[in-house]
């Protein structure tokens, strides 16, 4: 572990500003227990007790999760609108609702709302104070809870693409929540739609951090490398770069990924 520590201080120091991190939902999973994407479309659709099973809406929507919720957010809009079991949302929500989804992404909204508590095993909690302690430029993510505007409180948070497309950034001390946030039901990227709406403007979003990804070191912490949304993203960012700036990328972007055989904590360059 010293060994590890030594090493990534030594590649961290090697940069004049400090590292941005980009949070994706692996983080929330651990800190406040939050569920993959998958479990809470099943959880939800079981607990709004649409007429059909989860399963349904998966193998109509070809086990593609975005359709899948459109899916599920059009049955679900009908009965949000006219039944008395959701009375007291739509006295809350109903002069925000923009879209048939909308119902859909409040509740979700509420439910992720209601798990913003933290886990308190002695890992978790230790490894929250040091988080808080360190020194970052910022952060983007994906994530659509509010605990990394909990934990840096200090930090202006912008939500969805729009605002940040639009917005003034100034790279230090800010939060992207590129995906949305559940204090913000509508701006969640959730659906089928959503997605093409945001691939639409991804170039735009991706020219607005082009700063932060040729100035900072990016360490993604919470997904795979697989991850197909940080994927598209950096392919945006990528379009917009030199093939100078592209090579000055290689140490800039580091990835924390899990890995259940390892034995020990090791850095390892995927070139």
């Amino acid at each position: 572990m010293e060994t590890f520590t030594n090493q990534f201080k030594e590649h961290i120091a090697k940069f004049s500003t400090a590292p941005f991190l980009f949070i994706g939902s692996g983080f929330s999973r651990r800190y406040i227990g939050l569920p993959t994407w998958e479990l809470l479309l099943s959880e939800i659709c079981e607990e709004l007790k649409l007429p059909k099973p989860y399963n349904f809406y998966k193998s109509n929507a070809d086990s593609q999760l975005p359709k899948v919720a459109s899916l599920i957010g059009k049955e679900f809009n009908e009965i949000w609108w006219s039944t008395d079991e959701f009375i007291e949302s739509r006295q809350t929500f109903e002069t925000l609702a923009n879209s048939k989804f909308s119902p859909l992404k409040y509740e979700i909204a509420q439910k992720i709302n209601k798990k913003m508590q933290l886990l308190t095993e002695d890992i978790i909690e230790k490894e929250i104070k040091l988080l808080k302690k360190i020194n970052i430029d910022g952060i983007i993510t994906t994530n659509w809870d509010q605990l990394l505007e909990n934990l840096f409180p200090d930090f202006k948070k912008f939500v969805g693409q729009q605002e940040l497309i639009f917005s003034e950034l100034f790279s230090i001390g800010e939060i992207y929540k590129i995906h949305g946030c559940s204090s913000q039901p509508n701006s969640l990227v959730l659906t089928e739609e959503d997605y093409q709406n945001f691939e639409e403007r991804n170039e735009y979003l991706a020219s607005k951090l082009l700063t932060i990804f040729v100035e900072n070191p990016i360490i993604f912490i919470g997904y795979s490398l697989d991850d197909k949304n940080i994927q598209s993203i950096l392919k945006s960012i990528i379009k917009c770069l030199t093939k100078e700036n592209i090579s000055k990328l290689k140490d800039r972007l580091i990835f924390c990924q899990w890995n259940s055989s390892a034995t020990e904590t090791t850095i390892i360059d995927s070139t």
